[in-house]
This record gives C-alpha cells, structure tokens and sequence, in this order.
C-alpha cells in the first residue's frame, strides 16, 4: 500500500451494472476499524491482511493484494454471520448478489458494534 491510492481504483467485486460508492473516505472518517482476515472471490488473506473500515453509510474492506470494496449502506439488505471452525465472521448481504463472495473474519466480537452503527 505504501506510495500507491489505490482507493480511486473501482471495486474489484463490483460486477456488471453494480455501482459501488463513488468516493473513498478518508481513514479518519471511519467510525470503527476491525482487523482480521477474508475472503474475497476465492482469495484469502488471514490476519492481519484484511481491514474493515466502518462508518454508519459505508464500509470498505482492505485486503492487502487487492483493491479496496466499497459497500454502500444503501446497497446492503443485511448482515449475516457465518460461522467458521474456530471463529465467526460477516456477510453482507445485497440484491444484486455482488458481495456473495465476500466475507470477513474480525479479530473479537464485532457483531454489537457494527449494530450500533446500524449495519444489521
């Protein structure tokens, strides 16, 4: 990441007719920053490889190797936890499907607080 914005990019997730938010916010924006580990298109990045940045209208996820996804809050009709052998993780849920293989892993239990910013 060092010398290279690699948040101008578009979302590697996007897909056909899908917008992701516009614009990046700036790291200072973001109400809550999780570290952990995902899964992104069959790509995984353990910890601390992936950083979910969270603000109550967007999130953006972080995984070292790719570009940054931007999810609209707009965009997600729920939050599904998944359950893994020895932790629990996220889904965002959307209509048009774009995040289905998405999925993040937090390091500690995020559940409340990403509820307390009104992603559920």
């Amino acid at each position: 990441m060092a010398g290279e914005d690699r948040r101008s990019r578009p979302s590697a997730a996007a897909g056909p007719g899908v917008r992701a938010p516009d614009h990046a916010l700036r790291d200072e924006d973001y109400d809550l920053v999780l570290r952990g580990g995902a899964i992104v298109n069959g790509v995984s990045a353990t910890w601390p490889f992936a950083v979910l940045l969270v603000s109550r209208d967007q999130i953006e996820l972080r995984v070292r190797v790719l570009v940054p996804i931007r999810i609209a809050r707009a965009e997600v009709t729920g939050v599904r936890r998944v359950r893994g052998l020895y932790s629990r993780g996220f889904k965002f849920r959307t209509e048009s499907g774009r995040l289905d293989k998405v999925s993040f892993w937090p390091v500690g239990k995020a559940a409340k607080q990403l509820a307390e910013l009104g992603w559920q």
